[in-house]
């Protein structure tokens, strides 16, 4: 079963429903059962066939029934029905970062924009600055987001990088030959736009790990199967490469492949002047293996503080570090808000 083009119609259809002003219980329901079939990637077909569905938190009667519609016939009648609903290119408009379903509300409502073509003439004749609930940053933030677009339509955001990532995660985390595990690269870094994926695994017995890899049920082509590496092409098109290396070089092997490349430029540099090499494989003094196991012990011999990956960008980070200074990244606890609701009374 494609899970990721499941939790995708899931997704879909709280969108539209957040267009339409739909019952928020409802959509909160269609969001949760794409969190929900996500992290069963496995073993959701195994559950359909046993009648086991409704076991998974979030998932009543209702969505299985629709999850057996999808896994028998490819396609969810409701969801086909819903579409018809909404202008034909509407979702379209939703693939672009930072516009989610109350902005593409807005312009449909306000300008009659359905379509990425009628957005960018609109953003051109300047029709939408001073719209409800527009600013100019986030006008400036959409127009960004129409040229990531249009430069790629592989390309997508960190959301969207995110959860296609720890569906495959999920996945080879249960292969037992897995020592530690991890994406890399820009989804590691959390750049706004993410063109491919980067899956980094140590273990002994890579040939099993890649061999898995490969047949694992979102995979639409092989692009190509190493001794250590695969790449494979997902059923959206995303490319997701899948390397192992020894448990001693997945520290080392983490920064290489996390990046950004001029960091790793400038990292190599302050090796050189160290009189060390460093690569994927480790932290090398001439030929002696220093470390790799994890990234800290290497930072710790470069004598700097740990570096954050969204801070990996050779921006200043380096020095910083080197002098023991770095600042606190924000985390999720550190983000404090109130809630705030209506009664019906408030609107009369």
């Amino acid at each position: 079963m494609d899970i990721v083009a499941l939790s995708a119609i899931f997704r879909n259809i709280a969108s539209i429903l957040k267009i339409k002003d739909g019952n928020v219980f409802r959509i909160r329901a269609y969001e949760k059962a794409a969190e929900s079939v996500e992290g069963f990637p496995n073993t959701l077909e195994s559950l359909v066939k046993e009648d086991r569905l409704t076991e998974i938190p979030g998932i009543g009667k209702d969505l299985s029934d629709k999850i057996k519609e999808f896994y028998v016939t490819g396609k969810i009648q409701a969801y086909e029905d819903l579409k018809k609903t909404i202008p034909k290119g509407l979702l379209e408009l939703l693939n672009i970062p930072s516009v989610g379903p109350k902005t593409a509300k807005v312009l449909y409502e306000k300008l009659k924009i359905k379509n990425l073509a009628e957005l960018e003439k609109a953003i051109s004749g300047n029709k939408i600055t001073g719209i409800f609930g527009i600013k100019e940053k986030t006008l400036q933030n959409i127009s960004k987001g129409i040229d990531i677009l249009k430069k790629g339509r592989l390309r997508m955001t960190i959301e969207q990088a995110t959860r296609l990532s720890n569906t495959f995660l999920s996945s080879l985390k249960k292969i037992p030959e897995v020592q530690n595990i991890t994406t890399a690269g820009s989804v590691r870094r959390k750049t706004e736009s993410i063109g491919d994926i980067d899956i980094l695994i140590s273990s002994r017995k890579p040939g099993k790990i890649l061999d898995a890899f490969i047949k694992l049920p979102e995979v639409k082509a092989v692009l190509g199967r190493g001794g250590t590496k695969s790449s494979i092409l997902t059923k959206n098109n995303t490319q997701i490469d899948c390397r192992v290396v020894e448990d001693k070089s997945f520290g080392a092997a983490l920064i290489y492949f996390t990046g950004s490349k001029d960091f790793n430029i400038k990292l190599r540099k302050l090796a050189i002047k160290k009189g060390l090499k460093i690569n994927e494989y480790g932290v090398f003094k001439k030929s002696k293996f220093i470390c790799g196991t994890t990234e800290k012990e290497v930072f710790k011999v470069f004598g700097m503080d740990f570096i954050e990956p969204e801070l990996r960008e050779n921006r200043g980070e380096i020095e910083v570090a080197l002098k023991e200074k770095l600042p606190k990244l924000i985390e999720v606890k550190d983000i404090k808000g109130d809630l705030h609701t209506h009664s019906e009374w408030s609107m009369v």
